[in-house]
């Protein structure tokens, strides 16, 4: 019993990716254009963060229950 048995981790996944693609879409062009490194860094880190962990728990999922289930 953990994460994975709740019925709306796939809503979670989908978030976490598709939150992380409007950041990189979004807010790091705006950030490019109005000339702000720092503020750019920190949503490039977080735009990719949120991508990897949505995949990751994505692949955590599958390979649960494909063996574990």
């Amino acid at each position: 019993m953990g994460m994975l048995d709740i019925d709306y981790g796939y809503y979670l996944i989908s978030l976490l990716i598709l939150t992380g693609i409007i950041i990189l879409l979004l807010d790091v062009k705006s950030y490019s254009r109005n000339n702000q490194k720092k503020e750019k860094k920190v949503a490039l880190f977080l735009g990719w963060g949120n991508i990897v962990l949505g995949s990751a728990f994505y692949i955590v999922s599958w390979v649960y229950q494909r063996w574990f289930w």
